[in-house]
């Protein structure tokens, strides 16, 4: 008698899901559990067409129809995730950052939540930043020739053309445009064919943010140009073998095929790409804008890297944490280059963040606030100074104003609006409801400002004679006070007077009293 054959051990099951609702699609990647570093081999990866980007930039909101449509996929993905055991709990929904300039977005986020129990998080454009900072990081590792010279990194996103200019492998600068493949298209089309005359405009509408990025990075020699993106990604191996990590496009071919692709209708863009509707829409801008920037720099040939965007993106979005070591360090040379163009002390502003980087983590018990907002603060901390000038008379309020209207790198906009109001807050003057950017914060967000603020006061205090006097401190909790101990210093009348004066938002927030003593 034979003996029965084992069953041969089913594969571990997903541990968790992503859910992103993107410019064209709605994909889903569902992670192995036990996966160090994911790979596409590791992952399940759904894609499904959703016209959210045409709807948003042509009409301004969502349609009934597409809000219908993105409930039915989600419904059907979330059923697959039941059929593999995973937990509501264990998956994640994010949507694409275009979504916030439909009039109807929050409408649709709570019909998204409705429908899938789980609250949405909206990729803001510091997260987007990052991602294809990473890729171009990536790229850089694996192509010397591109790290060894000075390299010009373009992305060219559904709704805003980004750039970055970096110098042996060093990020030296960095710009973001509204003009990206869905809003331009959008803009000079009014259906889903693009007659001749529409084309022009479209040209016209592309040439307009290339002088512009053209007149911006025109004091930078550029060696390499590197060109980003879901749809020139997707190209790129028709016109040449990668190497590198890399494919090196000759802009002559990427011209006849942006040419080809062009006099196609939209049946035959999606027979000859095999994609669907939705995504073939932009592939023509996408590869214009591209053609042009190559040409406005004089650049003979591009460097694409190898590699789907968008699941690039999902992988980010399951494994990567807040933000990367080293991307994070770059937002603080961003810090510090604005910091020079408005002439701070950057001794001071230095010391500062570092003080203000150590009291968020030693007093993390306290605040309890996610581990993202301490490079907020740690920026603020660097840039709390900037309205210094333009007068040194109420600089408070000439850095909120600042920091309002200036793009730093990495940063969303919900970000740098807390950046401008810490710097508006980091003297004695407390938050009023009435203050203006301050009473537009949801009640979560204005919190986040006082605990920050509290922190960032202190350590602004440490450093009142703006000559790095204390060198280190200690923390020491005993009861109601907050005990410092410094390190540098035998007298430190002149920062205990100043915490004295400006501690009262702490005190009121942690309900300690902070007390200088020598170590």
């Amino acid at each position: 008698m034979s003996l029965p054959t084992p069953k041969t051990p089913s594969p571990p099951a997903p541990e968790h899901a992503v859910i992103y609702v993107g410019a064209a699609s709605v994909s889903m990647v569902l992670g192995l559990r036990g996966a160090e570093r994911l790979q596409r081999e590791d992952v399940e990866y759904l894609d499904r067409p959703l016209p959210l980007a045409r709807d948003i930039f042509r009409g301004g909101s969502i349609t009934r129809g597409t809000v219908e449509q993105a409930v039915a996929i989600l419904r059907d993905f979330l059923q697959s995730t039941r059929e593999l055991g995973i937990p509501l709990a264990q998956v994640r929904l994010f949507t694409t950052n275009i979504l916030a300039e439909a009039s109807n977005h929050e409408i649709f986020l709570n019909r998204l939540q409705i429908q899938t129990g789980i609250t949405p998080a909206l990729i803001d454009d510091g997260s987007m930043t990052r991602l294809v900072f990473q890729i171009a990081q990536r790229l850089l590792q694996k192509n010397p020739r591109l790290a060894e010279g000075r390299t010009f990194v373009t992305h060219i996103g559904p709704g805003n053309t980004r750039a970055m200019y970096f110098d042996h492998g060093r990020l030296a600068a960095y710009s973001n445009y509204r003009l990206g493949i869905f809003r331009a298209r959008e803009a000079v089309s009014g259906s889903d064919d693009m007659a001749p005359q529409a084309m022009v405009h479209l040209e016209e509408q592309i040439r307009g943010v290339v002088d512009h990025l053209a007149q911006d990075y025109s004091g930078h020699k550029i060696d390499h140009h590197v060109a980003i993106g879901a749809e020139i990604q997707s190209v790129a191996p028709r016109l040449t073998k990668g190497r590198q990590g890399s494919y090196h496009v000759q802009e002559d071919d990427l011209a006849r095929l942006t040419e080809k692709l062009a006099r196609m209708s939209p049946d035959q863009l999606v027979r000859e790409l095999h994609v669907h509707y939705t995504g073939g829409e932009g592939i023509v801008p996408a590869l214009q804008t591209n053609l042009a920037l190559a040409k406005r720099f004089g650049d003979q040939s591009i460097w694409v890297p190898e590699g789907d965007f968008h699941f690039e993106l999902m992988l980010d979005l399951m494994t990567a944490g807040s933000r990367t070591a080293v991307f994070q360090e770059e937002v603080m040379q961003s810090a510090c280059e604005i910091g020079l163009r408005y002439k701070t002390d950057r001794k001071h502003a230095d010391h500062v963040a570092l003080f203000a980087q150590q009291l968020f983590r030693e007093l993390q018990h306290l605040h309890g606030l996610d581990p993202k907002y301490e490079l907020v603060l740690r920026v603020a901390a660097t840039l709390h100074e900037v309205g210094m000038f333009i007068s040194p008379r109420e600089h408070h309020k000439h850095s909120l104003y600042i920091l309002l209207h200036t793009e730093i790198f990495g940063l969303s906009t919900q970000d740098r609006e807390l950046v401008a109001l810490l710097a508006r807050y980091h003297r004695r003057y407390n938050p009023e409801p009435n203050h203006p950017t301050f009473s537009d914060l949801t009640r979560e967000d204005r919190m986040i400002v006082l605990k920050l603020a509290a922190l960032l006061r202190i350590a602004d205090s440490l450093d009142r004679s703006h000559a790095q006097r204390i060198k280190s401190i200690q923390l020491r909790p005993e009861g109601s006070r907050l005990r410092i101990l410094t390190q540098g210093v035998d007298d430190n009348t002149i920062e205990q007077i100043a915490i004295d004066s400006k501690c009262d938002l702490f005190r009121e927030i942690y309900g300690y009293e902070v007390v200088l003593a020598k170590a």
